[in-house]
């Protein structure tokens, strides 16, 4: 049993009498009418289609430009959020900071006006249903939500809300009717669903006067998204505001329901889910911010711990296979859904920077090609100790936006490379997780750079690249360090362990799945550098370990150099996998 505080939801039930009757508590209450109806033109120059829903904030129609005659979105904000100028300018305010935010999942802002008849916003029109309707059908049709369902919906709305977080904004209205879903059957029998998610509203939740957002929330279905210390919502929000929302949603798509009182765990109602899908729920509807997930990002690796730690009671430490496997498998489905995300570090002053490293990692994912599960299978049984690295681009250098605190200047800024398929040792070298003894073995150090080629190639393989190295670091989504853009020393260290031992911080995983790239020793690579007989080194500079545990960060040392601190992983050049019969590849989606 878990327990969920629902005494809020009985709060003020004279007010919530009153609540109803306005518009604010989201549906248009009987005898009203809407604003506009279809074939109206707002401000001269959008024609109203059809209505397509009426919320906290408004009422939203489906318009068409009619100069362009592109279709967009249109809200027009309720009279009463905007009867000042003050109100007005709020609105101007909040939403020139949300079109600030971009991101992939987010809905995208136009414009803000104001006319005699109303006060609205245009944004993008994305052809969808919302996460409520997609529940609804699936109920309608005695469905339920696979584990792999529900979980690629939750982390796509995780990766929209950490956008947000990173640039210190919160959404605190979270809920189904918030998260946009375009669905469309790809593959032979249109076997295969894509999926492709977006987020609205956020930051604009704030447009409503506190007061009157927390009375209309006494009444409202969607209460229950709402975390626990926002129920007065004056409360400017915390990156555990969203993650409690989420949580609900996971638990509602798993189990049919959103959790009331002290509710049953998902495994108790479910006989096919693995165990630690209910630690996930647990922690991200704790009941105060500091027992829920630190981040967005810390909910997502936690939630892909239930695919590779499937019929386990509670976390443990990774298992090579078990790993591979579900990696793998989880970078296949990633893409396959066009879950690879950008995620950014805090707006710095120059929003450009930030933006033209938005392009090209965008771009990147876009033409990265997302493997079968049966070539993945065909993958691992070739090399189980290894990683497979899918050919296409990745972003090699440092970001336009790292500050000179973490990247000097003199390193090259990041561009497009291409690179073929090739396999990694999943560890330092000797790549094993258990010693004969059983104990973590420490990695080969005080290795020269002859000596470390002439252990790979007595393995049939060779040294990595400073290309291959740095793509298997920066994983799918072409982060800063192998664990995401910003520095986390529980995650990798600080530098100054110095009885580091290979697999040391189980999370120090690339999103490739490969381990210890930004911890633990330099390695060697087989790129020669300047003068002959130099080799670029990568990782593990400990003077610095926010600098030099980047994946992007690299440094050079005479052949043959050696020291306590330098070590090496082997790579191994593949040919394109075979196809499973019947398959077809899977494109991320753009």
């Amino acid at each position: 049993m878990m327990s969920f505080d629902s005494k809020r939801l009985d709060e003020s039930v004279s007010d919530a009498i009153i609540m109803l009757k306005t518009p604010l508590c989201g549906a248009l209450v009987d005898g009203d009418k809407p604003q506009f109806n279809r074939g109206d033109v707002i401000a001269g120059k959008y024609e109203v289609e059809k209505i397509l829903g009426s919320g906290l904030i408004g009422t939203t129609y489906l318009v068409r430009n009619k100069k362009s005659r592109k279709f967009l979105s249109v809200k027009v904000i309720w009279p009463q959020l905007v009867k000042s100028d003050r109100d007005r300018a709020r609105l101007k305010d909040l939403f020139a900071e949300a079109k600030a935010i971009e991101g992939a999942s987010l809905i995208k802002l136009g414009s803000v006006a104001e006319t005699a008849e109303a006060t609205f916003f245009t944004e993008e029109y994305f052809p969808s249903q919302s996460l409520r309707e997609l529940i609804d059908e699936y109920q309608a049709e005695s469905k339920s939500f696979t584990l792999q369902e529900a979980c690629q919906i939750v982390m796509k709305v995780l990766e929209a809300a950490e956008i947000l977080h990173k640039a210190g904004a919160f959404h605190r209205n979270l809920k189904p009717e918030n998260i946009l879903i375009s669905t469309r059957r790809t593959g032979p029998g249109g076997r295969n669903l894509v999926r492709t998610i977006k987020v609205s509203d956020g930051l604009l939740s704030d447009l409503v006067n506190p007061t009157i957002f927390a009375e209309s929330y006494v009444s409202r279905s969607d209460a229950k998204y709402l975390a626990p210390e926002m129920t007065g919502f004056d409360d400017i929000g915390s990156p555990s505001t969203d993650i409690y929302s989420v949580g609900v949603m996971l638990y509602e798509l798993l189990v049919g329901q959103p959790p009331r009182g002290t509710y049953l765990s998902p495994t108790q109602l479910r006989g096919d889910l693995p165990d630690h899908i209910d630690d996930v729920v647990e922690i991200a509807l704790g009941e105060t911010p500091e027992e829920r997930y630190p981040s967005a990002r810390d909910m997502i690796v936690d939630i892909q711990r239930s695919f590779t730690d499937e019929g386990t009671t509670a976390p443990r430490g990774p298992d090579v296979k078990t790993l591979a496997i579900g990696v793998a498998i989880g970078i296949a489905l990633l893409g396959a859904l066009g879950l690879y995300f950008m995620v950014r570090e805090p707006p710095t002053n120059d929003l450009s920077a930030a933006a033209q490293d938005n392009v090209i990692r965008r771009q990147v994912q876009a033409r990265h090609r997302v493997l079968t599960e049966g070539e993945i299978q065909k993958m691992i049984e070739s090399h189980p100790e290894m990683q497979y690295i899918p050919e296409g681009p990745f972003v090699m250098g440092r970001l336009h936006q790292e500050t000179p605190k973490t990247a000097t200047s003199n390193e090259p800024l990041a561009e497009e490379h291409e690179l073929p398929s090739f396999y990694i040792d999943r560890f330092e070298h000797p790549n094993v997780q258990k010693g004969p003894d059983g104990s973590a073995p420490k990695p080969t150090v005080k290795v020269t750079w002859a000596q470390s080629e002439s252990a790979c190639k007595a393995q049939g393989k060779r040294l990595c690249t400073e290309e291959e190295w740095e793509k298997a670091c920066k994983g799918p989504d072409n982060f800063v360090y192998a664990y995401g853009d910003t520095f986390d020393s529980t995650l990798c260290g600080d530098g100054k362990d110095n009885d580091y031992r290979i697999g040391s911080y189980e999370n120090c995983i690339s999103g490739y799945g490969v381990f210890g790239m930004s911890a633990g020793a330099r390695e060697w690579t087989s790129t020669g550098k300047g003068s002959a007989g130099r080799r670029v080194v990568k990782g593990g500079m400990k003077a610095n370990h926010q600098r030099g545990s980047r994946c992007a960060f690299a440094m050079d040392e005479s052949g043959g150099y050696s020291d306590a601190s330098l070590s090496f992983r082997c790579c191994l050049s593949a040919e394109s996998v075979p196809r499973a019969e019947g398959e077809e590849a899977k494109p991320t989606e753009k």
